[in-house]
């Protein structure tokens, strides 16, 4: 009896994990819309660039880049949409919370809107 109960303790939290994995991408919307990327650190303003986003929810937004300097934990001013067919432009403070390296080349960054 002890050992089910174990068990089942144990399962619990990997379902609710999965749960929790099936929401977020529920939330998640997929396009491709630019964004206007560059350090939060005045330092490293010239570095910028503009990214396309291939998906984004209320907290945070994924792009790929073909630039190296990004690492977990770094913040950074998103403007998003961006350009002259986005009706309105909204910028956000972000910090950097995965780095992907792609199997193209390119890197996808995940960041997430700062609380």
């Amino acid at each position: 009896m002890a050992t089910q109960a174990s068990t089942a303790a144990q399962s619990l939290p990997g379902a609710e994990k999965e749960l929790r994995r099936d929401a977020r991408r529920r939330k998640r919307l997929k396009v491709s819309l630019l964004a206007h990327i560059r350090p939060f650190d005045p330092r490293f303003e010239e570095v910028e660039e503009t990214a396309e986003v291939s998906d984004f929810s209320r907290d945070g937004l994924y792009f790929r880049t073909c630039m190296p300097h990004y690492f977990v934990g770094m913040p950074l001013l998103i403007a998003f949409p961006y350009g002259k067919t986005a009706p309105v432009t909204r910028r956000f403070l972000v910090y950097v919370v995965r780095v992907d390296h792609r199997h193209d080349g390119f890197h996808g960054v995940a960041v997430q809107v700062f609380p």
